[in-house]
């Protein structure tokens, strides 16, 4: 199979052409994709190069693998007739051109604390039902009587719901797509049982990508600590949508702050954090109903009624503006501007940072800073702080001794850094040293609850030379090294050398991560130029 898919290549591919490069992969149900083609001599990358049909090959590879899911396929072949493939479903390219192995498949990053057990619901099953009879009331004034035929109320779920919206769904069976909350849709409870399988989430991103996804820092859309900073839940209950794949959910998993039953919006644009709504859908009723009392509505001919019952993404909408602070010189000595609703604080070009005033930042969430000299962290262990980016000449972590709730470190240094501080910190689970390359790698040993781990080549051989991955470990990343000028070379066309990590440094680094108990298949082969 893999020899036929050389010869599709070779034969699709530019006049002229000496090698090419497949980077793709093949996930269950036929799925396929690739990052593009890649020709030399260099000239033939132009457009159009790339648009070769290997979706049949990639599929038959898969299948005769016998994957499970996602399966890396790379493919390298000369025109004189030869190719390596490189089967894989552990090892994979990272999008800055550099490769992952996945230790672990199925692991997950720890979850963010939750609302105590004993959280009462905001929400009134009576007061629900009886909002709700005043807004098909006033809807009926304002529509007539045909607004008020609503689908029958169907046999109880077995999806755990708040008191309010299941006292509803005893009444009614959702609105039948007439939009009757905030224009969402309403479900009946057969929808509402399938969108309550995570299955069906196909928005939301799950396993170790979540270590290493664009969005892997969840933001907290809503009051501070209502809402659990997770890409997904299963005790959230879709109930509502848009049609364009976003949806109005209850939340039965709140975070400490928040209230069991409150509403959120999850889905296709949420997918940097799900967002605050109300604290019940009572509340949400009860928003619709003042709407039409204060006569807050609007008439068209073509697309109805529109009720101002509120902003629903208002807090997205604000978060810019009242969760973020960015500081650069004077202005961070000592900072200033921080308010309870902080929840992203960035320092930039300060010659001295005092942060003792971060106290008053009770929902900090992630700092990051970059030139500054000598800054003190040890004001933010009265911070539930989680991402530390770093980036200064000098970097002392000891001020993080013990920190409850840092669990993503980004440090950038040339400087050595005593990484011995971070094993007393129990949530740390990820570590990005790439851009700190003298970091002392002795400590890495200690850091046993560590998840993920991203160096460069040279790092990764000093450490694995003398170490083992930690216990945990569930994703390491060889990050892309800078491109490395040649030596005594004249013409300027060639005066970089290839950029590093290659494939073969990184089937070197997987044996050397695994003992060579890697999962990867190498096969090489022969095909016919037709």
């Amino acid at each position: 199979m893999l020899t036929q898919l050389a010869e599709e290549i070779a034969e699709a591919a530019p006049r002229g052409w000496k090698r090419a490069e497949l980077h793709g992969y093949a996930v269950g149900q036929g799925g396929t994709g690739h990052r593009g083609f890649w020709f030399e001599p260099k000239e033939l990358n132009e457009y159009g190069a790339n648009d070769i049909d290997v979706h049949g090959g990639m599929t038959a590879v898969h299948t005769l693998m016998e994957a499970a899911e996602h399966l890396t396929i790379d493919l390298e072949l000369e025109s004189r007739g030869r190719y390596r493939a490189v089967l894989s479903e552990r090892l994979d390219r990272a999008d800055d051109r550099g490769f992952r192995y996945l230790v672990d498949k199925e692991s997950e990053p720890p979850e963010p604390r939750a609302a105590p057990s004993d959280a009462a619901e905001a929400g009134d099953a009576v007061e629900a039902v009886a909002l709700f009879n005043e807004y098909r009331r006033r809807l009926e004034d304002l529509l007539g009587p045909s607004s008020n035929e609503l689908p029958p109320p169907l046999p109880a779920t077995s999806v755990p719901l708040p008191r309010d919206l299941s006292a509803l769904y005893a009444v009614v069976d959702g609105d039948g797509g007439r939009g009757m909350l905030h224009g969402f849709g309403w479900f009946g409870l057969d929808t509402l049982e399938h969108f309550a399988d995570q299955d069906e989430r196909w928005w939301v991103t799950h396993g170790w990508q979540r270590y290493v996804d664009s969005y892997s820092f969840v933001k907290d859309y809503g009051p501070p600590g209502a809402v659990r900073r997770l890409a997904d839940h299963p005790a959230w209950i879709p109930f509502a949508t848009d049609t364009f794949g976003n949806y109005l959910a209850v939340d039965m998993a709140p975070g400490p702050n928040g209230r069991p039953g409150q509403v959120i919006l999850i889905g296709r644009s949420y997918y940097r954090g799900p967002v605050y709504v109300a604290d019940s859908v009572t509340e949400l009723l009860r928003r619709h109903v003042d709407a039409l009392v204060s006569d807050r509505v609007e008439r068209d001919d073509d697309e109805g009624l529109w009720i101002n019952a509120g902003d629903v993404s208002q807090y997205e909408r604000q978060y810019d503006e009242n969760c973020t602070l960015e500081l650069t010189g004077r202005d961070a000595a000592p900072v200033t501007s921080l308010t309870a609703e902080l929840r992203e604080l960035s320092v930039h070009n300060a010659p001295w940072v005092d942060l003792r005033p971060v106290g008053a930042a009770p929902a900090l969430q992630k700092f990051s800073v970059r030139n500054v000299a000598g800054v003190d962290l040890s004001p933010l262990l009265a911070t539930p702080v989680e991402v530390l980016d770093l980036g200064t000449d000098t970097i002392d972590l000891s001020g993080l001794r013990g920190h409850p709730t840092v669990s993503q470190v980004v440090l950038r240094s040339e400087k050595p850094i005593d990484l011995l501080p971070l094993a007393s910190c129990p949530s740390l689970y990820a570590l990005d040293l790439t851009d700190a390359p003298a970091a002392e790698q002795f400590s890495l040993g200690h850091l046993t609850g560590l998840r993920y781990l991203r160096m460069q080549r040279l790092q990764w051989k000093d450490f694995l030379s003398h170490q083992t991955i930690p216990p945990r470990l569930a994703v390491a990343e060889l990050a892309e090294e800078p491109l490395e000028e040649r030596k005594h070379y004249w013409s300027f066309a060639n005066a970089y050398k290839p950029r590093r990590p290659t494939l073969d440094d990184a089937l070197e680094w997987a044996g050397q991560l695994t003992r060579n108990a890697t999962g990867i298949v190498t096969i090489t082969g022969r095909f016919t130029r037709r």
